[in-house]
């Protein structure tokens, strides 16, 4: 399995103000390459391509607001569709200018201007505005007070921010209704090693578990894991199957006489398992309720409306909530072929690659937006490596 995109992508941004931070771990998935090259373009004084990548914009934007001058991030039109408001709030109260176009955003500044009472960071949608202006705050010339509006989503990711700019440096202090980064920050380390990426890891298991086979996972990072989604293996457990954990190699099997137990499961803290695992629970008997994840509606796709559809199509019994899912599993035993369109979404790829190992012919198209997280997964799948 490949370096976590999200640990070396937020890496990727540390390195950019200590280029001999040396960085253990890499991964050719198409947010990661995307970020190397538009940070190269970026300090270049050129274009930064971000392409698809909500994280390498939002977290390029705050990179880019840093410098003075006039910068251009330019993307899919796709990218620009999804919310930006609250981006562009950030950087204004950061004393830059913004234009957003179709496939574009223009930001010209002088450098971060330090709000006198504290800067407004907005937490409703996504924890990354706030993860954009953490990973870019070293060797501020005073402390930045953030203070933090809305419900707070996805606060896990936040916390993997925290932990690996405060292993490299940064001490933070947490204050009522936010943090404070001081002034000064300088990076500490001289490398960090990254974990796989364990969202990855959760797609080839749910291949073995929804065919009844065997799937060994290696380097498993373990219980000191800085990403949230390293919680699956006591969710399979949960659902019958077996998982066990010796010399950092992950195993998870469930035989195909056994039927999977149906849950649930609050995934605010880990959205990105959400596709997968609906299907799994489209597999197991009973009901189970995934919930807790309004924020899945701003992804590369609505993931729950387009989680909704696929499982129809196996025959699955589905009711949409604003936060999730309520699935009634095991129903069907039809076998028709069906066609399903990933919608630009690399985890609903993925989604669909587990309902077919559990035997439905599905046709899936754009197979190759798994490039965005995890080229290798259809070699992997279909039992070339």
């Amino acid at each position: 399995i490949p370096a976590s995109k999200s640990i070396l992508n937020r890496l990727l941004i540390i390195r950019s103000y200590e280029p001999r931070l040396e960085i253990r771990g890499d991964s050719n998935a198409d947010d990661v390459q995307k970020m190397k090259g538009a940070l190269r373009n970026l300090e270049l004084g050129e274009e930064a391509d971000c392409g698809a990548a909500g994280t390498t914009l939002r977290f390029l934007a705050l990179k880019a607001a840093r410098l003075p001058g006039r910068h251009v991030l330019k993307g899919t039109t796709r990218l620009f569709e999804r919310p930006q408001g609250e981006l562009i709030r950030v950087l204004e109260q950061l004393g830059c200018r913004v234009e957003l176009l179709k496939d574009r955003m223009v930001i010209e500044g002088e450098g971060w201007k330090i709000p006198p009472r504290g800067l407004e960071v907005p937490r409703g949608v996504s924890s990354q505005f706030a993860s954009a202006v953490v990973l870019n705050a070293w060797g501020l010339s005073e402390p930045l007070r953030m203070i933090f509006s809305g419900d707070r989503v996805s606060e896990s990711y936040f916390a993997m921010t925290l932990e690996i700019v405060r292993r490299a440096g940064m001490n933070w202090q947490r204050e009522k209704d936010g943090i404070t980064l001081p002034a000064g920050a300088r990076i500490q380390v001289a490398e960090f090693e990254c974990e796989i990426d364990v969202s990855s890891a959760f797609a080839i298991a749910a291949l073995a578990v929804a065919s009844g086979g065997r799937a060994e996972i290696e380097n498993w990072p373990g219980q000191e894991s800085l990403q949230p989604d390293s919680a699956f293996p006591e969710i399979l457990s949960e659902m019958g199957c077996d998982v066990s954990l010796r010399d950092r190699v992950l195993t998870v099997s469930r035989p195909k006489d056994r039927a999977l137990r149906a849950i649930e499961r609050n995934l605010r803290e880990m959205p990105d398992l959400f596709p997968v695992l609906s299907v799994l629970c489209a597999l197991a008997r009973g009901t189970s309720a995934l919930t807790g994840a309004p924020h899945l509606a701003h992804k590369e796709s609505s993931r729950i409306q387009k989680t909704a559809e696929l499982l129809r199509l196996i025959g699955a019994g589905v009711s949409e909530k604003t936060d999730g899912l309520e699935i009634q599993g095991a129903q069907s035993s039809a076998r028709e072929k069906y066609t399903f369109n990933p919608d630009h979404d690399h985890r609903l790829a993925m989604a669909a690659a587990v309902a077919r190992a559990a035997g439905f012919d599905i046709e899936i198209q754009d197979r190759d937006v798994v490039n965005k997280s995890f080229p290798d997964f259809w070699s992997i799948a279909e039992g070339e490596i």
